[in-house]
């Protein structure tokens, strides 16, 4: 045992921001600061409204988010902030706690004095582990010694309170999990299931379930296993506020001791499972009345084994021994099964979810979990793999016979899968959203294929239109090439060129000097490549000197300036481009190593 002062460093592992105590402050009290909102001293009879009217302000600012839309998503977000509190959260319950009864602080005459050495008698034992509940409840203990209250009182109120942070935030989500107390703790698991569901996460042993069941004489008895220690600590008053707040009930709630549900461990005192005791004050001993001419004997059952076997065609029943009573008409085409045949549960299927041991006490214990088994089939089977299916449902117990009946769909939604495992579409009954799933999923592969035809015919018409775009691109070239762009754009477009006469034009027309006794000498294509050199020459020079080139015709090169557009100076470009072939002439060579002379 170990003592140490409460200072803020004790809000450390909740995230709190209050500053570090000073060493000239060291002697008052740690928790007057909390309780007097920052304040070194009780408020006086002023500052009181103004904090009346400060909570009210923050009540209302709380009070402002509620409307939020409830679908699946946001009741498995509020289910988890209830089952697992952010830090900042337990802070802030932890202060509403204590903040609760400051009117008790605030009525010491002499505060001062009796918080003086407070920090003496605030002990609690210095744990290593479970630091945030070692925090909680030193904390609220050494508040209960000092105020002379008892610990569970304060225990219970800093339950209500963490669920009064979480109710006022998710109201109209909270509302809308359960009909009545039982049913709002028996649906946090398929909740916090679509939680673990959505992040690709299973559940695990150590996953966080309850269990709330109705005793004989009324009162109702909830399970909670591998709990939160900050939400197990707060349990009792997280169960008395949602009565109230929720279903107006007043209720009483004790926790129990169940060895049975206590974790197989070696600790003896080591337990994954908290037992609380629900008793409502009013209507404690009334039991729920039956409809008029309804039978609680079996026997009077109107429909017989066979139809509803026919009915339900993916349920199964099993006793505490764990011996298949009854099956679907579709699990025994499933498991290929005779009529007669005996059969155990673990021998023809597994409990995929939640990870549990499958026994009958077992699965009592998460009747509240919705179940996914899967099939087995003979070893001797090949393909065995591709044919085993797994059934998504929920267990249900019947006190009437102490069995459990499994009511279930198999979790397929291609009818490819179906087949595969030698089912049909009329083995799903019609009530069964399982039918929808499967043709809805056979309609979207049907446009999936569709898209992706009509995806790859769009890609091979933008392939071909690329082309297409190339193709004309070198037809423009090649014209303007050969007429002037104007004439070039009339001929694309099917027009028809009218003939223009030019009154000034300049021409100019060359030869290649001996070029009849060059060719002889030559091959076909030593003549082409020279006259391909010289050309391309003489056609950068025309569109520098922006003259037209008319024709060439063997060694004949034709070009005339202001032709393509009018011009006053046609004759100067000419004189110019005569210049400049004569001297880019002299640049190339014949074959036999001679420049070419024009």
């Amino acid at each position: 045992m170990s003592r140490r002062k409460i200072s803020s460093e004790s809000f450390s592992s909740l995230g709190s921001d209050c500053p570090e105590t000073s060493p000239e402050e060291e002697g008052e009290c740690p928790l007057s600061r909390l309780c007097w909102n920052g304040s070194r001293s009780p408020p006086g009879p002023a500052d009181i409204p103004f904090a009346a009217a400060a909570a009210a302000a923050s009540a209302g600012a709380r009070r402002a988010p509620r409307r939020r839309r409830v679908n699946l998503d946001s009741l498995g977000e509020s289910i988890r902030r209830l089952t697992a509190p952010a830090p900042q959260t337990i802070r802030q319950t932890l202060q509403k706690t204590l903040q609760y009864f400051e009117h008790q602080v605030i009525g010491y005459r002499d505060a001062e004095k009796n918080f003086h050495n407070i920090s003496n008698r605030c002990s609690y034992t210095d744990c290593s582990g479970n630091e945030e509940t070692e925090d909680v409840s030193g904390i609220l203990q050494c508040t209960a010694n000092v105020l002379g209250l008892k610990f569970e009182e304060m225990q219970e109120k800093f339950g209500e309170e963490f669920f009064n942070i979480c109710f006022d935030e998710n109201e109209r989500v909270l509302r809308a999990v359960g009909g009545t107390l039982q049913d709002f703790f028996n649906g946090f698991d398929a909740l916090l299931e679509h939680i673990r569901t959505s992040f690709g996460r299973q559940a695990t042993l150590e996953s966080p379930s309850f269990l709330c069941k109705e005793l004989p004489e009324g009162n109702l008895m909830l399970h909670y296993f591998h709990p939160h220690q900050i939400v197990g600590f707060a349990m009792t008053g997280m169960i008395k506020a949602a009565a109230k707040k929720i279903y107006r009930l007043e209720v009483e709630v004790e926790q129990v001791t169940n060895d049975k549900l206590c974790s197989e461990g070696t600790n003896p005192g080591n337990c994954s499972c908290l037992t609380f005791l629900i008793k409502e004050h009013e209507n404690a001993n009334t039991t729920k009345a039956l409809p008029p001419g309804t039978s609680q004997s079996p026997l009077d059952l109107r429909i017989s084994i066979s139809t509803f076997c026919r009915a339900f065609p993916f349920h199964l029943m099993f006793d505490p021994n764990m011996l298949v009573l009854q099956l679907g008409e579709g699990l025994r085409k499933q498991l290929r099964c005779d009529t007669h045949k005996t059969l155990k549960f673990q021998e023809c299927f597994d409990i995929v979810s939640p990870k549990i041991s499958a026994t009958f006490e077992r699965v009592l214990l998460r009747l509240s979990t919705p179940f996914v088994i899967r099939t087995k089939l003979e070893d001797s089977d090949s393909e065995s793999k591709d044919k085993v299916m797994e059934i998504k449902g929920q267990m249900i117990h019947v006190p009437e016979s102490n069995s459990i009946l499994f009511l279930g769909s198999p979790c397929v939604d291609k009818l490819d899968e179906l087949m595969g495992r030698g089912l049909h579409l009329s083995d799903i009954p019609i009530h069964d959203a399982t039918r929808d799933v499967i043709l809805v999923g056979e309609q979207a592969k049907a446009q999936d294929g569709l898209k992706k035809r009509m995806d790859k015919l769009k890609a091979t018409l933008e392939c071909t239109h690329q082309a297409l775009e190339e193709e004309k691109k070198k037809t423009v070239d090649l014209l303007i090439s050969i007429f002037p762009e104007e004439v070039a754009q009339q001929l694309w477009q099917g027009q028809q060129v009218q003939a223009r006469k030019f009154d000034d034009v300049t021409m100019l027309f060359s030869d290649i000097v001996g070029f009849t006794a060059i060719c002889a000498q030559c091959t076909p294509m030593q003549v082409i490549s020279m006259l391909n050199e010289l050309y391309t020459r003489f056609d950068h020079q025309c569109g520098f000197l922006d003259i037209y080139k008319v024709e060439t015709i063997g060694d004949a090169y034709c070009v005339a300036a202001g032709l393509h557009k009018k011009s006053l100076s046609h004759a100067k470009a000419i004189a110019l481009m005569a210049l400049k072939m004569m001297e880019l002439s002299e640049e190339v060579l014949t074959p036999d190593g001679s420049p070419i002379k024009l």
